[in-house]
């Protein structure tokens, strides 16, 4: 194993490969959806340097979501994906969705829970203070196991350590026995993906609603009523924080809609901190968080590309992933166009983005194991009056793998549907499935060398759930103080155009959601 000179390379590595998955989710659609991985079930690595990760299928929000294994190097992407099915839509109830493997879990104390994931991080792990706790307890404890911290989150009360090198299953087990502490966690690797990219062709009609140049080919808002929702509201005042690949702050469809952001990785903020790596071009991966923002809200009738579902409300980037220069200038030499990224740089995101005005919080991502830490991070931000959406996933016709991201009570999980309104085949199921929208060959913005094909379309929930974000946004901007994440919730449901199975499914869930009955009330 090679010797890490500081603890921040650890995180290149994992967020290097959290990107990768990000960019091949479904086979030749261009699926978007971050993950968290769920290789092959292992049993945790004793090794003193990062796991390696494995490879993710289409998957989230925006997502593939191998586990890893204890292998040095890190597991190959798999070269094959299934056949697409026939997207013909489901008649009969879905089979059970697969029970994921129980994270191992050590009983060490019987006060504090102790999570191992399959899949995490050998140089970080997580802790979560008693809310009668503060940092002073959290530096204690470090000197009494001779760890240092690297993150302490006042507004949940957690703390990331570095680990020093020692094992992580025998440093949990140790820190089990501090009283301060309600649980601790290993540093679960999470993860996102599109699928290959499509070109798209100029649009020559001229009759349309708006002059952006593929305003014809979204098909998305009218299968979800976006234009007649526009009547009342298109999202102004709102403001959607993107987790995610981070945006490019100079696209011509969205440098008037951002608002300062934040790098979760490097812990930078500001009015360029969200901005995608300066060599985004290079490594489709970071196209993903552009593409997604893009959905929810490009500038409508500019003359350019796209029209968001809300394009009136502003983007925060909320950057999760570290830069492509950045992690060339690592030791290792990571796997191309990965896209893997650990759960405390998440949650940081997710509190930051609570804690500086967002309404509304999207993650086309994916987390294949149960993690304390994201369950407190995204409680938070629901207890801030925060809707949050999540992409349920894209894994359904490689085993179905369970988002425990989007299955948090309060989120609204996100599957994905087509333009014939049949659910797609890679759209994860399942009871976390709130509603559904359009994923796939979904036309948005991307970042782009010289401004040469910065339009492209992908496929994934992780296309899907921004577009719910935007109605979110929508209701956000009509309702006002109202419009409370239950609400929203409870909107977006109660008003879905029902497909599939009469009443929710596990496909559908509520069915596809509706922008002008939303808001109607």
């Amino acid at each position: 194993m090679k010797s890490r000179p500081s603890s921040v390379l650890p995180y290149l590595l994992a967020l290097s490969c959290f990107v990768s998955a990000c960019q091949s989710e479904v086979p030749s659609t261009n699926n978007g959806l971050l993950a968290v991985p769920s290789a092959a079930p292992t049993s945790p690595a004793t090794a003193q340097s990062p796991r390696p990760i494995a490879s993710v299928q289409p998957s989230t929000a925006p997502t593939a979501k191998p586990t890893v294994t204890p292998s040095a190097q890190p597991t190959a992407r798999p070269a094959a994906t299934p056949t697409p099915q026939a997207t013909a839509r489901p008649s009969t109830a879905p089979s059970a969705t697969p029970t994921p493997a129980a994270s191992p879990t050590t009983a060490a104390s019987a006060d504090t829970e102790v999570i191992i994931s399959q899949n995490y991080n050998t140089v970080t792990v997580l802790a979560g203070l008693h809310f009668d706790q503060d940092r002073a307890a959290a530096e204690a404890i470090a000197q009494r196991h001779n760890l240092t911290i690297e993150r302490y989150n006042a507004s949940i009360k957690t703390v990331v350590y570095n680990t020093q090198g020692q094992d992580v299953p025998t440093l949990l087990a140790a820190l089990s026995q501090e009283p301060a502490l309600e649980f601790v966690e290993a540093d679960q690797v999470a993860s996102q993906k599109p699928e290959d990219e499509k070109e798209v062709s100029a649009n020559f009609t001229t009759q349309s609603l708006l002059n952006d140049t593929y305003f014809d080919q979204q098909y998305t808002l009218q299968a979800m009523n976006v234009p007649a929702a526009w009547e009342i509201t298109r999202g102004e005042g709102v403001v959607v924080a993107v987790i995610d690949t981070g945006v490019d702050l100079d696209h011509d469809d969205l440098e008037n809609r951002v608002v300062p952001g934040y790098d979760a990785f490097s812990q930078e903020e500001g009015d360029d901190a969200g901005d995608v790596s300066s060599l985004n071009y290079v490594v489709s991966s970071y196209k993903h968080g552009s593409h997604v923002a893009g959905v929810i809200a490009a500038e409508a009738n500019n003359n350019e590309g796209i029209a968001g579902v809300a394009p009136e409300a502003k983007i925060m980037p909320i950057k999760i992933f570290a830069d492509f220069s950045d992690i060339i200038k690592s030791l290792w030499e990571p796997e191309e166009d990965a896209n893997y990224t650990v759960i405390s740089i998440l949650a940081d995101g997710i509190v930051w983005a609570a804690d500086h005005g967002a309404d509304v919080i999207n993650m086309s991502l994916a987390v294949t194991e149960e993690s304390a830490t994201l369950d407190r991070a995204v409680k938070y931000a629901l207890s801030k009056n925060i809707s949050v959406i999540v992409a349920a996933g894209n894994e359904r016709h490689v085993g179905n793998t369970r988002n425990h991201l989007a299955a948090i009570e309060g989120v609204v999980g996100v599957g994905a549907t087509d333009a014939n309104n049949d659910i797609t085949f890679f759209s994860n199921a399942g009871d976390y499935v709130s509603v559904t929208a359009p994923g796939l060959d979904i036309i948005s913005s991307v970042p782009s060398f010289l401004g040469f094909k910065s339009y492209v379309k992908m496929s994934g929930t992780s296309m899907a759930a921004p577009a719910v974000a935007g109605v979110a946004a929508l209701l956000k901007a009509r309702y006002g103080a109202q419009a409370t994440p239950a609400f929203i919730k409870q909107r977006l449901e109660s008003t879905a155009t029902d497909e599939g199975d009469p009443g929710r499914d596990d496909f559908y869930g509520f069915g596809i959601v509706n922008a002008r009955a939303a808001l109607d009330g």
